[in-house]
């Protein structure tokens, strides 16, 4: 009999962001982690590119099986928008991918869809050691920290949780919680599925703050910390602060628009420096460019269905600032055009 993995990653995306989901699958592999990916589809085309992918470490689930496990969800859904109600899928992901993997001590680790790995992800687990719960800080810099505050100490984009009875009651609490509140506004020390984070270390034993610098580098703390690139056999290697590895970075905000892609660096104040745009986006713009071609030569590709944030006057200041920034970035070269659109993906 084979024996399980003692860990196991989860995520979500629909088709319109296949290439994303397909990149980050790439960089866990490429680094060495082989563990199982369970991966929530948002629609039926990336769940059929997915399953006809036929790869035994991807495991595709439907909406409707998440929701059979979790009767709660479906009640919820009508009152929340589609981004609401994706936020609310985390903690009940997490907990039924627990279920399924079913080891004893295991560790399951939700991961955002546009992270990229850059170095082991096996250094994170060695970070969480023994702990049940492993959380990172969003690690904004002073001059954001106030403006931030809002959206909580904690960024949800990789948090792990152990199959112990530590992790288990704080997985349960916290599915709970977003099951009664998940919402895109901020309210009362709350907001979406990553609010509640801020309450993990008061309430849980076993829960560690991982505190690398090379975890969730960002577009909202690369202004905090100084990047370097070094020679490690033969190609570049980015390395955080005091000689840390960059193990993985967070694109969020990425948009194509033009032939380019655009970055969030300016929407957090922190412009692009040369090394951040070489060594760290080219390479990602590059990866999700080959993947989407693939994407697209299969057929699965379709137009995505935007979950715009925000409803109303707010969302229409959201959007009409964010068009703003999107020129600034082009104009400021906070924006990556990619360098080898025709080179086939490889998996």
């Amino acid at each position: 009999m084979t024996t399980p993995p003692a860990h196991a990653y989860c995520t979500y995306f629909d088709s319109g962001y296949l290439s994303r989901g397909l990149a980050l699958i790439d960089s866990l592999r490429r680094h060495g982690d082989d563990a199982p990916v369970w991966v929530l589809c948002l629609d039926d085309a990336a769940h059929e590119y997915l399953t006809e992918l036929a790869d035994p470490s991807i495991r595709p689930i439907m909406v409707d099986a998440l929701e059979d496990a979790e009767p709660g969800l479906s009640a919820v859904k009508p009152g929340r928008s589609r981004m609401e109600y994706y936020f609310t899928c985390t903690p009940l992901l997490m907990r039924y991918v627990m279920d399924q993997h079913d080891v004893r001590d295991g560790v399951v680790i939700y991961l955002d869809a546009d992270l990229y790995f850059f170095d082991r992800p096996a250094l994170v687990l060695d970070a969480l050691g023994d702990g049940s719960v492993g959380i990172i800080e969003h690690r904004y810099p002073p001059r954001l920290e106030r403006r931030l505050a809002k959206y909580g100490r904690f960024n949800v984009g990789w948090v792990g949780i152990r199959n112990d009875d530590n992790g288990r009651s704080c997985l349960n609490w916290w599915a709970e919680q977003c099951l009664e509140w998940c919402f895109d506004v901020p309210s009362d020390g709350r907001y979406a599925d990553q609010g509640y984070l801020n309450e993990f270390p008061s309430r849980f034993d076993g829960v560690r703050v991982l505190s690398n610098a090379g975890f969730n580098l960002a577009p909202w703390n690369t202004g905090r910390h100084d990047i370097a690139v070094t020679t490690s056999g033969g190609s570049p290697a980015v390395t955080v602060d005091d000689g840390q590895p960059l193990v993985f970075f967070h694109f969020h905000g990425i948009k194509a628009a033009g032939g380019w892609f655009i970055t969030s660096q300016l929407v957090y104040g922190s412009p692009m420096s040369r090394r951040l745009r070489e060594y760290v986006y080219a390479p990602y713009i590059d990866q999700i460019v080959r993947c989407s071609a693939e994407v697209s030569a299969s057929g699965h590709a379709i137009e995505p269905v935007v979950a715009r944030r925000g409803k109303g006057v707010r969302g229409l200041i959201f959007r009409a600032q964010r068009f703003v920034f999107d020129r600034a970035a082009i104009v400021t070269a906070n924006a990556v055009k990619p360098s080898r659109a025709d080179r086939p993906a490889t998996h």
